[in-house]
C-alpha cells in the first residue's frame, strides 16, 4: 500500500472515530443545545468519512476508544479543558487536508469544515 492510500485511510478512520466521539460526548453534556451542536458535528464527520471512502473504496468501522476517553476527560475535567484540545485536533487536520486537495478536490469541503468545527468547539466555551 502506498503512502497516499495510507494517508487517505488514516483520514477516513479519523473521521469515523470523530463521529463516535462527538456522539458519545453529546450523550454526556447537560445542555441540550450543546448536545445538538455536537450531534451536528458528528454528522459532518460522517459525511467526511464518506468522502474518504469514495477515494479508498474501503469500509472501515469506528473505534470507540477515543470516544470513551473523551467522555471520561469531559466528566473529570469539563469542557473548558477538553474543547480546546479537541479544537486543536480539528485545526491540525487542515494542513494535511490542504495537501490532499490538490489531487482530491472534494477534500476542500472537509478541510473547511474542520476549521468550522474547531471554531464551534471554542464557541461552546462561552455558554
Amino acid at each position: 500500500m502506498n503512502d497516499e492510500m495510507k494517508a487517505l485511510l488514516k483520514s477516513q478512520q479519523g473521521e469515523l472515530d470523530g463521529v463516535e466521539t462527538y456522539l458519545m460526548l453529546a450523550d454526556v453534556v447537560r445542555d441540550k443545545d450543546e448536545a445538538e451542536v455536537l450531534r451536528k458535528l458528528a454528522a459532518d464527520e460522517g459525511r467526511h468519512a464518506a468522502v474518504f471512502k469514495n477515494y479508498t473504496g474501503k469500509v472501515l468501522k469506528a473505534k470507540k476508544g477515543q470516544g470513551r476517553i473523551v467522555k471520561m476527560v469531559y466528566r473529570i475535567c469539563g469542557k473548558k479543558f477538553l474543547y480546546p484540545i479537541m479544537a486543536k485536533f480539528e485545526y491540525g487536520a487542515i494542513p494535511k487536508y490542504e495537501k490532499m486537495m490538490k489531487k482530491y478536490p472534494e477534500i476542500e469541503g472537509v478541510k473547511n469544515d474542520e476549521k468550522r468545527h474547531g471554531d464551534t468547539l471554542l464557541s461552546l466555551l462561552d455558554k
